[in-house]
Formats: C-alpha cells, sequence, structure tokens
C-alpha cells in the first residue's frame, strides 16, 4: 500500500498530566507519511518542555494564546496538508496500529469520505472504563436520534470533505463535533470499521463531565439549526448501540488490553 498522508491534530491547554502518552501514541506508532501538529493555548503547567522533547518528531507546534479548543483545532486544520485528517485531544491517545488501520479503510474503499472505529473510555491511569462499539449510522440518525453515536477519537476524513463542508463552528464549545459530524453525514459518506482506533479519558476536568449544562444549552442550538434530537422515537439502530453498550460495560468483555481490537 503506498501510504496516503495522514495529519493528526492535537489541541492543548494545561494537559501535561496526558499530553505525553497523547503524543507517544501518535508518534510512536512510526506510520510513514504522518504530519502532527500541536496547537498549545499557552499552557504554564510545563506543557511546553513536553512538547519540545518531541518536537524534532513534531511537524509544527505552538504556544500561544487562543480563544480556545475549536479555535486551536481550527488553526490545525487549516494548516493540514493530509489527505486524511483527524484531530487528537490533548487526553486521549490513538491504539498501536490505528494510523495503518485508518490508512487501509480510505484506500480500499476510495468512495468514503469519513471513517470511525470502536473506542474506549479510559480514567486518569489508563484503565478501561468501558468500550464504544461503532456501528453506521447517517445524517437522520445523528440529526435526530444520537449525535453521539461514535466518539470523536480516531475519526478521520478526507481533505476533500473539509474542503466541502467547512472548519469547525467556533462559536461551538462543546458540541462542534456533533456539529461537524452532522454536516459530513449530509454531505459525504461514512464509514464505520470493526477495530479499536483510540480512547477517549474520562476525568474530572474533561468538559463534558464538568460543564453539562452548557453542553446541554449548545444541542439546543444544534436542534435549532437541523431539527430536535427527539430520543424518544423509535430508533432500532440506537437500541442497538444502547445494547452493545451494556455488553461492553461487562467485565468479561472489556478484558482486553489497550489497543487490541
Amino acid at each position: 500500500m503506498n501510504p496516503p498522508k495522514i495529519t493528526i491534530v492535537t489541541p492543548s491547554y494545561q494537559q501535561s498530566a496526558f499530553l505525553e502518552r497523547t503524543i507517544k501514541s501518535v508518534l510512536d506508532q512510526e506510520y510513514p507519511n504522518l504530519e502532527y501538529l500541536v496547537f498549545d493555548g499557552g499552557s504554564t503547567d510545563g506543557s511546553v518542555d513536553i512538547i519540545e522533547r518531541y518536537a524534532d518528531r513534531i511537524n509544527h507546534w505552538q504556544s500561544e494564546k487562543d480563544n480556545g479548543q475549536s479555535d486551536a483545532i481550527n488553526k490545525g486544520l487549516k494548516r493540514a496538508a493530509g489527505d486524511i485528517i483527524g484531530w487528537l485531544n490533548s487526553d486521549d491517545t490513538m491504539t498501536p496500529g490505528s494510523l495503518d488501520r485508518i490508512a487501509r479503510a480510505y484506500v480500499d474503499h476510495p468512495d468514503v469520505d469519513l471513517v470511525y472505529g470502536h473506542t474506549c473510555h479510559i480514567n486518569a491511569d489508563d484503565r478501561i472504563i468501558r468500550r464504544l462499539v461503532a456501528l453506521p449510522t447517517d445524517d437522520d440518525e445523528l440529526i435526530h436520534r444520537n449525535r453521539n453515536v461514535f466518539a470523536q477519537p480516531g475519526t478521520t476524513w478526507r481533505k476533500s470533505l473539509q474542503d466541502r463542508i467547512g472548519l469547525l463552528d467556533e462559536s461551538l464549545h462543546y458540541t462542534m463535533d456533533c456539529d461537524f459530524w452532522i454536516r459530513a453525514a449530509k454531505a459525504g459518506k461514512l464509514l464505520a470499521i470493526p477495530h479499536h482506533l483510540a480512547n477517549l479519558r474520562v476525568h474530572g476536568e474533561t468538559k463534558s463531565t464538568g460543564f453539562v449544562e452548557r453542553f446541554t444549552a449548545e444541542q439546543e442550538k444544534l436542534d435549532e439549526r437541523y431539527g430536535k434530537e427527539d430520543r424518544s422515537r423509535p430508533a432500532k439502530r440506537r437500541y442497538r448501540i444502547r445494547r452493545m453498550f451494556r455488553l461492553a460495560t461487562n467485565p468479561r468483555a472489556i478484558a482486553f488490553r489497550l489497543g487490541q481490537e
């Protein structure tokens, strides 16, 4: 396989406790055609020292005040030169071999615009909390039934799709990924692949756990934009997702090491 160029963007701010694990999870894969960009928001917690240790393997990095996570990500998306693009937050991790699997998916499916896969929730110590199983979805389900049907880490898309739908909406700070997925699903073709691609870290300082009211307010903005999300509607696919989530939280079902499928 002639490996397509993949750009991964990491936005970071005051995440020195996790940042090195994030960086290593990308670089240690030694994917042969990688562009890695790190945009730090002016951290004062030692994050810059961590980034500098890997500066010779990072294509571009900067540390300066920004207007929040969406702004930092967009700076990277604008600069990205890869055929395939994604972002990885500075407390999340990619799994070993995930970049090769992602590249293979795009090569094998030239009509696909966005690829996502299984994700594990992990805690601050990298222990698995639960596994989120990736299932096929479409724009109708993302709008009306479950906007978090798949997790952001490990999700990538073609540069050609980004050129069509634009960047993240910087007025959104909690649901910018949901908004991007909806636009992507309306404009392109999505593919769920049966591989564990990344880990989403759950800890006390994550936005999804600490700012539920703000997250809900932005979901209401998406209701106004695309139509109301109504989980009471019959949704066979959503039931399967919930059922598989329950199976995946069974201790026997998650008895695998990080990085395994």
